[in-house]
């Protein structure tokens, strides 16, 4: 056994002998795999996916680091080896490939020399390959999904490897394409503040940067849904920046998919079940007009409700009312309802409400930023069509299944995995790129499936708060002119406090910022506190001064009261410019001479809401000129009454002496 061990040890010694003279050694290839198998050093950049029969199949590889590089061109025996594999017909056979399994039944193999590839700008390598040559080709004559395995070779030996796949297909290709809707949605930090104004951050400027990007760059229609709050707030805003990013998204949605939303989320199952389904409604319909507004000649579908929160029966009773006919979930909000038998069909989530989601392997995949993603986006799509093959091979209709792509969560998908992918599905003649509100209504055959009662927000808590600023708001509106701007974003801030993302410190913040804008334009209308008036008889003129502080006209009503002063019995309801002033002219009664206090008050103009603080100036009365005159007259009648009354006596104890029948 000791001689069969030595044996061996000799044999291994002598082969590495023979390895290392040959150039072969074992650790002299090893030296390099490392780097070459991590797709950080070698990677697919791009490749055509959907290849037609008599084209050319083209394939660009990526070398980053210039060492490595160096040494694969230094070296005579490099080459670039593309291999075709046997067409695959299941999806589990993608998904196992392009993890790595080593595909089978190797059916064409071409090696190009380095000299024979092109060389791009940034030293990357394309290699272009015939259909039908007899040489530099890959000469396939079947439709199908074939694997393709890219490797660099040095002296015969793969040193790296590269799984991706090629749709190839005749031109006479007819057959029925499966419907692929490609959605996400942006759902930013809220753009309006507390206390009214409008704040978009960087952050939510590059995410609507890449979204812009993302649609302007690839195949359409792509499905995408944007909080209307937050395009509502980049056109509200006054930095020349959002304005610019607004126009872009806008011309960016007339060739895309762009889907109705509440103005700031907010659970419709919950809004149901707690009996505020007019909020809901309002939210809707704010949402609406500025979508709409955004979205060019285009018409929008109000049939399809996109959402990363859980629909349950409730939901669905409140959106069937809207004219929702199919909810779409994410599979992060469908997680509760379990696995589905095929996620292309539709179900139901009540008799009136279809429910569509992703599939959740699909959405894994789409999840994150993958090391390749050019070979992820080719894999998907190799996958796609297998899944519609699959159909087909069951016995399916194509026609009536549609799949769903979205990740996780539902937020957008990596760019760089976004774009071929959508290529790839777009120039595929078995699949086809729909709008997600092209989907058609399910018939009554649907599945129903049982989905749990959600435990979202309970948006009550938050509209009871917002019912008790209601009589306030109303009240302060009516100091505005019809046309102010402040009506329009004080419907938006109270809406805003119902947003069903907020935690209870911001909505604290949200209700307090609200109230505050409320009560600061109330107090821009203001009487200056050292006013004081002298009056100068028993009737006489009181001249008031009103300020307003604010940049805009405001109405208020004024309540004048004093103990020793008459006031007219009228209301006065006055309209003090922008920051300017008014004299309000009051005609006093004085009721003594002397020094009265006066207390002004001022009020929203129908009477129910105090604006600002109550103001207490002083007047004073002079002497009043005609009051000794009054006094001195009174007495002289008096007296001439009693003078009068006296000589009228004695006047008849006279006659009585004289006259006869009295003596």
């Amino acid at each position: 056994m000791d001689r069969l061990r030595r044996a061996g040890k000799a044999v291994i010694i002598v082969l590495g002998v023979t390895w290392s003279l040959l150039g072969l050694l074992p650790h002299q290839v090893h030296a390099l795999t490392p780097a070459l198998t991590n797709s950080q050093d070698v990677r697919l950049v791009a490749q055509n996916f959907n290849v037609l029969a008599g084209t050319q199949f083209r394939f660009t590889v990526g070398v980053p680091d210039a060492a490595i590089r160096n040494q694969l061109e230094q070296d005579p025996t490099t080459t670039l080896r593309i291999t075709a594999f046997a067409p695959v017909i299941t999806r589990s056979q993608v998904r196992s490939i392009a993890a790595g399994t080593e595909p089978v039944g190797q059916i064409a193999v071409a090696d190009l020399r380095l000299i024979q590839l092109a060389r791009t700008d940034i030293n990357n390598y394309t290699a272009f390959l015939s259909t039908t040559a007899r040489t530099n080709s890959l000469r396939l004559t079947k439709d199908g999904v074939y694997p393709i395995q890219i490797s660099f070779v040095r002296a015969g030996q793969p040193i790296s490897k590269l799984n991706t796949f090629v749709n190839f297909f005749n031109s006479s290709i007819e057959t029925t394409r499966l419907p692929i809707a490609i959605a996400s949605t942006i759902t930013t930090p809220l753009a309006l503040t507390p206390n009214g104004s409008i704040v978009i951050s960087d952050a939510t400027r590059q995410q609507l940067t890449d979204l812009a990007q993302s649609l302007e760059g690839g195949a359409a229609p792509l499905s995408v849904q944007v909080s209307p709050e937050i395009l509502d707030g980049l056109a509200r805003s006054t930095q020349p920046i959002d304005l610019d990013l607004l126009t872009r998204l806008q011309t960016a949605f007339a060739n895309h998919d762009l889907l109705l939303a509440p103005f700031v989320p907010v659970d419709p199952s919950s809004a149901m079940r707690t009996e505020r389904t007019n909020d809901f409604l309002q939210m809707r319909r704010l949402g609406d007009e500025i979508i709409d507004l955004r979205n060019g000649e285009k018409t929008l579908s109000p049939n399809i409700w996109f959402s990363n929160v859980p629909i349950d029966t409730d939901g669905a009773e409140l959106l069937h009312d809207v004219n929702v006919h199919t909810v779409v979930l994410t599979p992060q909000a469908a997680a509760k309802i379990g696995t589905l038998d095929n996620y292309a069909k539709p179900y139901r989530i009540s008799s009136d409400i279809a429910l569509r989601t992703t599939d959740p392997l699909y959405a894994t995949t789409l999840t994150g930023t993958p090391n390749s993603p050019v070979i992820t986006a080719y894999s998907l799509a190799a996958e796609l069509l297998t899944q519609r093959q699959e159909i087909v091979d069951s016995g399916g209709v194509v026609s009536s299944n549609f799949v769903v792509l979205t990740n996780t969560d539902g937020t957008p998908i990596n760019a760089a995995l976004l774009a071929p992918l959508a290529v790839a599905i777009d120039r595929a003649p078995q699949l086809r790129l729909r709008a997600l509100s092209s989907i058609p209504r399910a018939n009554s055959e649907a599945t129903l499936v049982k989905v749990p009662r959600t435990d979202g927000i309970d948006v009550s808590i938050a509209g009871k708060a917002a019912d008790s600023l209601a009589d306030e708001l109303a009240s302060t509106s009516l100091m505005l002119p019809t046309d102010a701007p402040q009506r329009v974003s004080w419907s938006a801030s109270q809406l805003v406090m119902l947003d069903d993302r907020l935690s209870s410190d911001d909505f604290a913040l949200y209700f307090k910022g609200f109230r505050n804008q409320l009560r600061l334009l109330r107090a821009s209308v203001k009487v200056p506190k050292s006013l004081s008036f002298t009056l100068g008889g028993r009737e006489s003129d009181l001249r008031l001064q009103l300020r307003n502080d604010a940049a805009i006209d405001l109405t208020v009503a004024v309540e004048i009261s004093s103990a020793k002063l008459q006031f007219p019995d009228e209301d006065r309801i006055v309209t003090v410019p922008a920051n300017g002033a008014i004299d309000l002219v009051i005609p006093v009664v004085a009721r003594a001479s002397g020094r009265f206090p006066i207390e002004v008050v001022l009020y929203t103009p129908d009477g129910l809401v105090q604006a600002g603080q109550r103001v207490q100036l002083t007047a004073r009365v002079a002497a009043i000129a005609g009051l000794g005159l009054v006094v001195s007259g009174a007495a002289a009648l008096v007296l001439l009454a009693w003078w009068l009354s006296h000589w009228r006596a004695n006047r008849r104890k006279s006659a009585a002496k004289q006259h006869p029948a009295i003596g």
